[in-house]
């Protein structure tokens, strides 16, 4: 039976923003959800910040936050994006490292490589940059430096070692199969396999500079099973399945933190079991994480890694770069031969983004290689870029030669985005994360031509032309590039196109990328913006087409008496600007069934006659007025239920619409001051007779935060915490 248990969640979402606008577009494939970054928080990221601990009747009797417990890693691009759309799971995470120092004298957070590039396959310029960034990002979120540092994949080779350890850090998590052979305490060495590796304490790796690191291998029969035996399934056949392993002093797992909630719908509960029961008086072992038990153990024995190697290709590295025959399996017949030519397509833009960056820079930034490593603090918000500037630009520059030297940087960062691991690690080249790293690839070059580089984009074409998807239809690299990946590019005369659209709503476009307005004369639109990172701005007018009844119809003319509209923008865009514009129509039903509602409220008995006991109603939007009304109503001696439970049958969109409506007025009813919460409890119990049923996840989590012991009974009751 083990002595202590770390369990390790490696939480990383590709890097998904739009180089031009810096955000998240619309990725039809997460539906529900706008996108894959919303989705996987709120089925994984999330419900591990609340994690239901159950009774026997199902109703929650613990919320724990497993970021306090378990050790973690998340990577800087999803942090970046759920700092700014989901600042309360980001906080829960932050907040779970610091109670990890008090609790284990260490924190639970480790680094992570910035783009999650495959760091064996890059080069010593780019280790630094990538390891760099990550650690400015690190130090700005969670207040201190990291120790821990946790590699793409795993993938390791000793030059990455080189690089972790002349930047301070401690340790890295490593697969049992990537130790080559140990030393005993007389310094003999041993060839191990991954059965035969005992991994329950960390190894020292010297390196020939002098300096040394230590490594952990976590458990992989364990790690295995969480992955895909369904261990998720039950929490207590997990804890069995933990206490059962073999005598050891250290149990590591290594886990996908998808694994818990969006791999394993509820995966989140049976870890949190797990978690409650290793804090238990009676626990047979203690939690611990990689930092305070190297603190405590430190390592006795040298460990030798296998060159080039990761956990998720027993080919070393070859699936980042070869059809080595690893993939996702969905597709048995297609193979992967055109990830060697996307990869030398990047590498060719690489090279030439790093070779100008590396010849002009100079002009402008003083030390081009220096301010290429600091440049993260910028990135995570630490620096503003002009006190970032005055540190490092060559002499006084002017508001254009600062954009010039900010373009310099981004070009770089553009191309490094290019690199992530996940452009690799699946099946077709026509896949969203493929066109992600040729789209950043895009901007790097957009920004290569404009700061006077070579326009290598006929040779990438080329390169391109020999990567073939497994889909007849996209065709070659060559065809999906012009197709797919260049009408991505956002113009001035796009932005007039999106400006206009959003004209016609309520709501507001906000990217982080670009900010952008429009005003109508007559016949042309005037157009402002401003590229936030280049700190560049730009005005435009251009003449509209006459014709449109709507400016969601306009068409703007651009060269050769062409004109653009919505629907020749890239579809990305146009499902944003679709997207936004559905939810301004949505808040307006909803603003007036509302209301509807409230006047229904003051008027009811005009819809009764006598004796009867079902209100007269339409079978349109009405109902749904007078049924918003009959939830929010108190004390009536009908009930209504199976009515109006017959009307949702016979009008399935009203349910959806309903569920939405409803979630709105449980937000309404408990921002005010104070919170409404029997009114709250009400309205769920009644929409649950009639089958439909709000998410109340947050209203959980808000009333386990102010302490379930201030609500009375039969509140906690509605809201199905035990009492």
């Amino acid at each position: 039976m083990p002595q202590h248990l770390c369990i390790h969640g490696h939480f990383y979402q590709p890097p998904r923003f739009d180089p031009w606008l810096e955000e998240v577009l619309p990725e039809a494939s997460a539906a529900p959800y706008s996108d894959w970054n919303q989705r996987i928080n709120r089925e994984s990221y999330d419900p591990l910040s609340s994690a239901r601990i159950l009774d026997g009747q199902g109703r929650i009797k613990q919320i724990i936050n497993c970021y306090e417990f378990i050790n973690f890693n998340f990577g800087p691009t999803i942090l970046r994006w759920m700092a700014r759309h989901c600042s309360g799971t980001y906080k829960k995470i932050l907040e779970g490292d610091r109670k990890s120092i008090q609790r284990f004298g260490r924190g639970n957070a480790m680094a992570q490589i910035y783009h999650h590039i495959i760091m064996p396959l890059t080069t010593d310029e780019d280790r630094d940059v990538e390891i760099s960034w990550s650690i400015q990002d690190f130090e700005h979120r969670f207040g201190r430096r990291p120790e821990g540092f946790w590699l793409s994949e795993t993938a390791v080779s000793t030059p990455d070692l080189e690089a972790l350890a002349r930047a301070g850090i401690r340790f890295t998590v490593l697969a049992p199969r990537q130790a080559r052979s140990i030393s005993d305490l007389q310094g003999n060495w041993t060839q191990v396999t991954e059965d035969s590796l005992p991994k329950d304490r960390p190894y020292k790796v010297k390196l020939q500079s002098g300096r040394e690191i230590a490594v952990f291998f976590y458990d992989g029969p364990v790690s295995q099973a969480v992955a895909f035996e369904n261990l998720l399934s039950d929490g207590e056949g997990f804890w069995q399945r933990i206490i059962s392993s073999r005598d050891q002093k250290l149990l590591s797992l290594a886990t996908d933190g998808e694994s818990y909630g969006h791999h394993f719908k509820f995966g989140e509960m049976a870890l949190a079991w797990v978690l409650n029961r290793a804090q238990q008086p009676e626990s047979p072992l203690s939690l611990t994480n990689f930092s305070s038990y190297l603190d405590k153990h430190p390592p006795l024995q040298e460990v030798k890694i296998h060159e080039k190697s990761s956990w998720s290709c027993i080919h070393g590295v070859e699936r980042w770069q070869d059809d080595c025959g690893c993939s996702t399996n969905g597709h048995t017949d297609w193979n992967q031969l055109w990830r060697r030519p996307l990869r030398r397509s990047l590498n060719l833009i690489r090279y030439y983004v790093d070779e100008h960056y590396r010849h002009s820079a100079g002009k402008l930034l003083r030390d081009p290689r220096q301010a290429m490593l600091d440049y993260g603090t910028c990135l995570c918000g630490a620096v503003d870029r002009e006190h970032f500037l005055r540190k490092h630009q060559a002499r006084d520059l002017d508001r254009k030669q600062q954009t010039i030297a900010l373009q310099f940087l981004e070009m770089q960062r553009m191309s490094l985005a290019s690199f992530a691991s996940c452009a690799w690690f699946f099946d077709d080249l026509g896949r969203i994360e493929p066109l992600n790293s040729l789209s950043y690839g895009l901007r790097a070059l957009e920004m290569l031509r404009d700061l006077n580089g070579p326009d290598v984009e006929p040779m990438l074409l080329e390169i391109l032309e020999e990567a073939h998807s497994n889909d007849p239809a996209l065709g070659d690299g060559k065809k999906i590039w012009k197709e797919l990946v260049l009408p991505r590019r956002i113009t001035p005369a796009g932005m007039a196109v999106m400006g206009a659209c959003r004209e016609e709503m309520e709501t507001s476009f906000a990217f982080p990328g670009l900010e952008f307005s429009t005003s109508r004369q007559e016949d042309t639109l005037s157009l402002n913006y401003r590229w936030i990172c280049l700190q560049q701005q730009g005005t435009e007018t251009f003449a509209l087409d006459q014709g449109a009844d709507s400016l969601l119809d306009c068409r703007v003319i651009i060269a050769d008496n062409q004109s653009l509209g919505l629907d020749d923008l890239d579809k990305k865009i146009r499902d944003h600007v679709l997207l936004n514009l559905d939810q301004d129509q949505e808040n307006k039903i909803v603003s007036a069934l509302l209301q509807s509602s409230s006047i229904l409220g003051r008027h009811r008995e005009n819809f009764f006659e006598k004796g009867q006991q079902e209100p007269l109603t339409g079978r349109g939007f009405l109902s749904l007025g007078m049924l918003m009304h009959f939830l929010n109503s108190n004390g009536e001696t009908n009930d209504w239920s199976a009515f109006w439970t017959q009307m949702l049958h016979q009008n399935p969109y009203m349910g959806s619409l309903l569920k939405s409506i409803t979630e709105k007025e449980l937000e309404g009813l408990l921002a005010q001051n104070p919170p409404q919460w029997e009114r709250a409890g009400n309205i769920v119990q009644k929409a649950r007779k009639m089958g439909i049923y709000p998410d109340i996840y947050s209203l959980q989590n808000r009333i386990w935060s102010q302490d379930p012991a201030s609500f009375e009974a039969h509140i906690l009751e509605m809201f199905d915490f035990a009492v």
